[in-house]
């Protein structure tokens, strides 16, 4: 029994889970999953929680021996590492155009590698890790983001907090503060992440590092040499003066943080380039943030899937994993995924297109959408009308899609609300009033959705309907019927032929069966084919004898035997 015990692999639950999580834990199909509840006397849809006692039965039955979460945490802390992984920080970098972030990027990212590849980097990249060699001797790494504005790193906040650490806000010394600083600002603050300051191009004509610094105190940012908390450094990406202390502070700001993952999860991560290759075709640069990327894993990525074929890290080198804070680029995408998108691994294809079945090919999915959320930016006439509209969405939910207003006020649409919302991913509801021509023209531009009314209902319509589309999708098992097996004419492994008498409704090719051996489920397994006589058919009703060709068997058929037949549904 011991030894029994000891083949079956060790899996932590928590004393609630979804089904959906159960399912990608065991890397079994949801609807398989919820038939093995439904045998238990568990009636539970793929979003419904079930307790560990349910979930440990149904994992036993994958061949899996599952313990609390808790204890396995425990155990963990003593006779392993893997769960109190620290991982490196990912560092966003903002500023304004043209104040050398970039160029400060490359340099960090030149002067950190080995030098028989320092020369191999010839272009830049938005995501890539370095190795820094800390005052200690120790090597810490480090992952960087390159974004193009406050949009990206707004994207990724969106998927959590913790995927960005710091932001190293960048601040030329002879233009200083300027708008673009502040919108950075505004943002990195809402994060609720610490703030560095990195003073570029300290050996131009006109730097003024003073100048700077009053500014920053103008703002909050009062330096440290200057009695304040923020962390200051002058740089020059073009000697590199400054750098090795940036980096440095860097690591020890985050340190405090106590940064963890679990390398050994399933892997999540976040989309943060993605294009058309000539030659192997979608690709996306993906930010791992939990758990081990792998090639010849399936992954969903929005409304797109794929096994990944290939993996490289950010030197363009093939590698065969990718843990927490890694930057990869993978292929093997049925489409280009959307920047923001989140990554998750799933057990196989079949799961992967039923994730991506229902997705509205034309739908807009953007940061906010990806969690079955739809984030807009309110706007009424009145207040009033406000208070109205934002109790009737706030009561909206199909399934376990919601609503999420980002922000709300009254009067017109203006530039701050068209910003807002291109960096959330979120609509703008204008209820009553029209946006002037400017910020219409810029919202186009931005590819800002503005959906105007001037009836509350058809609001609520708009958004009802919005949600019916991303929400997660229910099941429902279906009793068909069973037959009484009289013959069995080949078998093995998890394959066999046999024949039967229908005793009780229908059998249908492609349903799941169970196999009743003295009223006793003894396994489980699918139709492939069905015979009525020599005709090949997809249903055979009560009182007629067939043949059957069955597979993914958990366990034989035998003469005697009752098999029970059933379908799971999508439901609508």
């Amino acid at each position: 029994m011991s030894d029994e015990v000891s083949d079956k692999k060790l899996i932590a639950i928590p004393e609630e889970i979804s089904v959906r999580s159960l399912a990608v834990l065991l890397g079994a199909e949801p609807t398989a999953v919820i038939g093995k509840l439904i045998s238990g006397g568990v009636m539970a849809s793929i979003n419904q929680s079930v307790d560990f006692d349910s979930a440990a039965l149904v994992a036993e039955e994958f061949g899996f021996q599952a313990k609390p979460e808790e204890e396995i945490a425990s155990q963990k802390k003593i006779t392993s590492t893997s769960g109190d992984y620290i991982r490196p920080p990912i560092v966003t970098i903002m500023g304004h155009v043209d104040h050398g972030k970039t160029s400060l990027l490359d340099y960090i990212r030149s002067a950190n590698v080995a030098a028989g590849e320092a020369g191999g980097i010839t272009q830049h990249i938005s995501a890539y890790q370095i190795e820094h060699k800390m005052s200690d001797g120790k090597k810490r790494k480090v992952t960087f983001i390159d974004t193009p504005g406050h949009e990206a790193f707004s994207a990724l906040r969106s998927h959590g907090a913790s995927i960005t650490d710091l932001v190293v806000l960048v601040v030329a010394a002879d233009d200083g503060v300027k708008p673009q600083t502040l919108e950075a600002l505004k943002f990195a603050r809402a994060a609720g992440v610490p703030i560095l300051v990195a003073i570029t191009k300290t050996d131009t004509p006109g730097a003024d590092l003073d100048r700077a610094k009053k500014q920053l105190v103008e703002h909050d940012l009062a330096p440290e040499d200057w009695g304040g908390k923020t962390v200051v450094v002058p740089v020059s990406s073009k000697t590199g003066e400054g750098v090795p202390q940036l980096l440095e502070l860097i690591v020890l700001t985050t340190d405090l943080q106590e940064l963890r993952a679990d390398p050994e999860t399933s892997p999540q991560g976040i989309v943060i380039e993605a294009n058309l290759d000539k030659q192997l075709g979608a690709v996306a640069r993906v930010l791992v943030y939990n758990g081990t990327l792998r090639p010849g894993q399936v992954v969903v990525i929005g409304k797109t899937y794929g096994r990944i074929r290939t993996m490289d890290d950010d030197r363009g080198k093939k590698i065969a994993a990718a843990g927490p804070a890694v930057p990869v680029l993978i292929s093997g995408l049925k489409d280009v995924p959307v920047f923001g998108e989140a990554l998750q691994a799933v057990p196989n294809e079949k799961v992967a297109k039923s994730m991506t079945a229902g997705l509205n090919a034309g739908q807009r999915r953007q940061a906010g959408e990806s969690e079955n959320v739809v984030p807009i930016v309110l706007k009424a006439d009145v207040g009033g009308s406000l208070a109205a509209l934002e109790d009737s969405i706030k009561k909206l939910q199909i399934k376990d899609a919601t609503v999420e207003i980002v922000s709300s006020g009254i009067g017109a649409t203006n530039e701050n609300d068209v910003n807002l919302a291109k960096a959330s991913g979120a609509t703008i509801i204008a209820f009553r009033s029209t946006p002037p021509k400017r910020v219409s023209e810029l919202a186009r531009r931005d590819e800002v959705e503005i959906k105007e009314s001037w009836v509350i209902y058809e609001i609520l319509e708009y958004l009802t309907e919005t949600l019916k589309k991303i929400a997660s999708p229910t099941y429902t098992t279906v009793e068909l019927g069973r037959l009484k097996v009289l013959a069995v004419f080949s078998g093995k492994k998890d394959t066999q032929i046999v024949g039967g008498e229908v005793a009780e409704g229908i059998v249908k090719k492609g349903s799941d069966i169970k196999i009743l051996r003295q009223k006793e489920e003894v396994g489980t397994g699918k139709v492939e084919g069905l015979q009525l006589g020599k005709i090949e058919t997809d249903e055979v009703e009560k009182g007629s004898q067939c043949g059957l060709s069955l597979f993914e068997l958990s366990a034989q058929a035998e003469v005697g035997d009752v098999l029970h037949f059933s379908e799971t549904k999508v439901d609508k």
